[in-house]
């Protein structure tokens, strides 16, 4: 059975129909804003597959992670040194080619030494992991 993880759920709220650029947007009650992005942790022991479906009844996707300043804003919305949470990386369509899961390019990584490996069983690592380490996990 798949391991079960907290949720990190981001919501992304882009401003449309304004020619200028927000730089910071406001975000809905307990939600925390990094630039243009909102974001939320959820503490629900689900899967990935379930989380990511949690987040799109939101409109929103699972985290993309972009650059480091992202990832750290990231971990610092864990409660404590051990949570690991699920985040939008997942390479479900072709093995070991990366995507987020609202359509962003995948253009930073911050794997775990060794990562991803896809040890275990066939298709049993498609999904992205962040933990206080401050490292990615490829993990379902």
């Amino acid at each position: 059975m798949a391991m079960l993880r907290s949720l990190l759920l981001l919501f992304i709220v882009f401003s449309m129909g304004n020619a200028e650029v927000n730089l910071v947007k406001k975000c809905p009650y307990g939600w925390t804003n990094l630039g243009v992005r909102c974001y939320k942790f959820f503490s629900q022991m689900v899967t990935w597959i379930t989380a990511e479906k949690n987040c799109q009844s939101l409109d929103a996707n699972l985290a993309s992670v972009h650059s480091k300043i992202e990832n750290d804003f990231l971990l610092s919305l864990l409660p404590s040194s051990s949570t690991r949470c699920w985040f939008g990386a997942h390479d479900g369509e072709v093995e070991a080619q990366w995507l987020w899961t609202d359509g962003t390019p995948f253009d930073y990584t911050h794997w775990a030494p060794g990562q991803p490996d896809n040890k275990g069983e066939p298709r049993t690592e498609s999904c992205g992991e962040l933990n206080y380490e401050s490292k990615n996990n490829k993990k379902i």
